[in-house]
């Protein structure tokens, strides 16, 4: 009767219409610009750093790393010249959150990473609905061993968004790292079922 239970539970998860993150025509085009770019200049790192950038605000968490692992082997003294790069770019355009979001990266990867949680918390101001930068929050904060803020901020993130399959398993991680196991698994079918249905 339990097998049954379960199995009826994950036939119900699994089969669940999903109203998950959409990238809108506006990202979409962006993206296609960013992998222009890359094949136009496939050796600059300043090419692959745009697109990991704007990977990470248009759910393509993994492409986005191996993006930022193309940046670091094209250049390893990058770190240093994208602060300068996007410090002048975030201090011209002040409520641009895309151009505080590459900021809060650049930071991040001169490990600055204090001061790159405060600007993806200015990238919320400006826009509330950024669920990505709420994950990148938690994920730092998570790093620093912040392990209930990052669950918090990760709750605030699905709060917006609760279609995000990365969100989902961001909190699963965060719920195995607090010993709470249980929660940690149906977080994590939670993000395969997103995930299976493209989100």
């Amino acid at each position: 009767m339990k097998k049954l239970a379960l199995a009826l539970i994950l036939i119900f998860i699994v089969a669940a219409p999903v109203l998950a993150w959409k990238i809108t025509p506006e990202l979409q085009n962006e993206l296609n610009q960013r992998l222009a770019d890359v094949q136009a200049s496939p050796y600059s790192p300043d090419a692959h750093f745009e697109l990991a950038i704007t990977y990470a605000y248009t759910n393509k968490i993994q492409e986005g790393m191996d993006e930022l692992k193309k940046v670091h082997s094209l250049d390893p003294d990058y770190a240093p010249i994208a602060l300068d790069i996007y410090s002048k770019a975030a201090k011209a355009n002040p409520d641009s959150w895309k151009a505080l979001y590459r900021y809060a990266f650049a930071l991040y990867f001169n490990n600055k990473k204090n001061e790159a949680v405060d600007t993806f918390k200015q990238v919320i101001k400006i826009d509330p609905k950024n669920v990505f930068a709420y994950g990148y929050i938690a994920l730092i904060l998570g790093e620093q061993n912040k392990i209930n803020e990052g669950v918090d901020w990760t709750k605030k993130g699905l709060a917006v968004d609760n279609e995000v399959a990365a969100m989902h398993l961001l909190l699963a991680a965060g719920y195995n790292r607090q010993g709470k196991n249980w929660e940690s698994f149906w977080e994590g079918v939670e993000a395969l079922r997103l995930k299976s249905a493209g989100f």
